[in-house]
């Protein structure tokens, strides 16, 4: 799978096969990833289980259909100052509409965050039809 974004931020993703609501990140902390006080900034872990999630859901999508993050909520563990980060995700719960995705985030054998995150499946739209086959509408008053 193609991801522009996670080419710019400079981390790896693999996708799980098909129907199987999983995903691995990876990424190798260097200097731009930092914050002011020497650590991975949180926006970065933040970002790999976002996407991560996105991919994972991906799996289990019909074809036309697409997914958008409506919440994902971030548990920050320890910090990260060097290393690779590790970040495995899985579906928890897929409904028709909604899916329920977490990740685990760790630096070596440390868990680094945990996030939880929900999205909306997008269905395909029905294609417009062309003339006046539409619903006619009547007014109530004359």
């Amino acid at each position: 799978m193609k991801n522009p974004f996670a080419e710019l931020v400079g981390f790896t993703l693999r996708v799980g096969r098909r129907g199987s609501g999983t995903s691995v990140a990876a990424l190798g902390v260097r200097s731009g990833l930092l914050n002011p006080n020497g650590v991975v900034h949180g926006g970065v872990l933040f970002t790999l289980a976002d996407t991560a999630m996105g991919a994972a859901l991906y799996t289990t999508l019909a074809p036309g259909e697409n997914c958008a993050t409506i919440e994902i909520k971030i548990h920050f563990l320890r910090p990260v100052t060097k290393g690779k980060i590790r970040c495995l995700t899985r579906l928890v719960h897929r409904g028709s509409r909604i899916a329920v995705l977490e990740s685990h985030l760790s630096a070596g054998r440390v868990q680094v965050a945990q996030a939880l995150g929900t999205f909306t499946i997008i269905m395909p739209r029905p294609e417009k039809t062309t003339g006046s086959g539409g619903v006619k509408r009547r007014r109530l008053s004359q």
